[in-house]
């Protein structure tokens, strides 16, 4: 029995009847986001250039509040020292990423001593929306047991995750801020547990945000960052392609923080503009006339044509 659709993969374009001729390669394959391989190492940790004001490439009130690393010590943001032999047992416990933050288990809050001991000020979940409306995966009890701060980020989907990163690195920055007493100088003591279920999913996606944008780190180095202090990371296939995305917006930040500085210093440096005497009737019409007959030549400026086909 012969086909109700013939030969229904043939493109119109490449039909002997068709009119019309491709002008670029043309494939079915779908657009595909390339996400980083990761490589152990030994452990080697990723440089970190120094932190500072200079150094934050981003619109101040975003991910930090105004004057904050002028009230911040910036040694907070030097990454610590890396254990020096993993073992599977660890996965069950938490790792610090920064001398500030730590990444692990829900599980890791029935160690209340160990909290106590690391000094934790914050426990901060990230969790389903659904486990918050079933009352799990909560630092709650832990909190109120220390009398420490507990707060969450329950996300509805994937969409509302990559909405909500920058309020969760400002709920970080928040807490910490500021880090000195500003009447007496001393140090104030303030350390973020940041969890998930298994402080290998939503939590570790966050703390891999953190550090793109805290210690200007692409998406692979961030990643190998996090592997140095915490090996056992895993994320699931349907959370890789959000950091990807995440990583294009932080660059269209900066493209656009870029854009707005050298608008400023060409303002600045601009030099006196003179007006042009204004022309004269008899010029402008032969300007016009001349308008009129020109055609401009794609390929006289360098570039492709645009149609994406043409005539048979």
């Amino acid at each position: 029995m012969r086909s109700a659709f013939p030969n229904p993969e043939a493109p119109l374009s490449g039909r002997v009847e068709s009119h019309y001729l491709p002008t670029h390669q043309y494939t079915q394959r779908l657009a595909s986001s390339t996400y980083p391989d990761l490589h152990y190492n030994g452990y080697d940790q990723t440089v970190v250039e120094p932190i500072g004001p200079g150094s934050h490439r981003f619109s101040e009130g975003e991910f930090v509040s105004p004057g904050f690393y002028q009230h911040v010590d910036l040694s907070l943001f030097a990454p610590p020292e890396r254990e020096t032999e993993w073992t599977y047992s660890l996965r069950r416990a938490a790792q610090r990423i920064l001398p500030f933050l730590y990444l692990g288990p829900w599980s890791c809050l029935s160690n209340k001593q160990w909290l106590q001991e690391e000094g934790i000020t914050l426990v901060l979940g990230v969790r389903d929306q659904r486990l918050a409306q079933s009352r799990l995966i909560s630092g709650q009890r832990a909190a109120m047991a220390l009398g420490i701060e507990s707060d969450s980020f329950d996300i509805l989907d994937n969409q509302d995750l990559i909405a909500r990163l920058p309020q969760a690195i400002r709920r970080i920055n928040d807490h910490i801020y500021p880090s000195t007493n500003p009447v007496s100088g001393e140090p104030i003591s303030k350390k973020v547990l940041l969890f998930c279920e298994t402080g290998n999913g939503l939590s570790a996606l966050v703390v891999v945000a953190y550090v793109m944008v805290m210690l200007n780190l692409e998406l692979g180095p961030a990643l190998n960052f996090l592997h140095s202090q915490r090996f056992c990371v895993d994320m699931e296939d349907g959370l890789k392609p959000l950091l990807v995305s995440f990583e294009g917006i932080l660059d269209a930040k900066r493209d656009v923080e870029n854009a707005k500085k050298a608008a400023v210093n060409s303002n600045l440096a601009a030099p006196t503009m003179t007006l042009s005497k204004k022309r004269s009737f008899a010029d402008q019409v032969e300007s016009e006339d001349m308008g009129d007959g020109m055609e401009v030549d794609a390929s006289s400026l360098g570039r492709k044509p645009m149609a994406p086909f043409h005539d048979r």
